[in-house]
């Protein structure tokens, strides 16, 4: 296991060298979760930003490597079927808040300083209460039964305005999960 206090930030992988950028990782997700790229497509744009020099490792490997880079870094124990990508953030619809916060709490300028990637996600992931982690925690809040009338309504309305993924088209919030339900059930999602 790698370990921050100890280890210096890798920069190479299986003896590739890795481009380790904070910016690369940001591509490579939106690369995997790009809609209109197959998975396909959308690993082997990971794998060609992840190892950009001639010489790269072969294609399992490098997929290997993709894995190892996005994930490395983390080091708290997953429940089981808890999604391993950052599904909850997306780097072009949240970036003036990851931005502000970093400059605010660390005073990092994300526009001109360099980080690994490794870095970038470990200070992401340990922000203090911030504008960034205020939308994340609605996101993730689920609607309860207990909560009043006023609370669901207030939580609704917060999860369609920092939503990631978009309503189809004349759908209230309760209607577009219960599609996206279906969709998941068959398989589609």
């Amino acid at each position: 296991m790698w370990n921050i206090l100890l280890d210096p930030l890798p920069t190479e992988y299986k003896g590739y060298p890795i481009d380790s950028d904070f910016q690369t990782g940001i591509q490579m997700f939106q690369a995997l979760n790009d809609p209109e790229l197959s998975k396909a497509e959308g690993m082997w744009q990971a794998c060609s930003l992840l190892f950009p020099s001639e010489d790269k490792p072969d294609i399992n490997t490098a997929i290997e490597g993709v894995q190892w880079f996005l994930s490395g870094w983390y080091t708290d124990n997953r429940e089981d079927g808890e999604k391993k990508e950052n599904s909850i953030t997306d780097y072009d619809i949240d970036q003036w808040r990851i931005y502000s916060a970093f400059r605010a709490q660390y005073g990092i300028n994300l526009n001109t300083d360099k980080l690994h990637f490794w870095e970038f996600m470990g200070l992401l992931t340990t922000l203090d209460e911030c504008a960034y982690t205020r939308v994340m925690d609605i996101r993730q809040r689920k609607i309860k039964p207990k909560m009043s009338a006023e609370e669901k309504e207030a939580l609704r309305r917060a999860k369609r305005i920092y939503s990631l993924d978009t309503l189809e088209e004349g759908l209230s919030l309760e209607e577009q999960e219960a599609v996206d339900a279906f969709k998941a059930f068959l398989g589609k999602k």
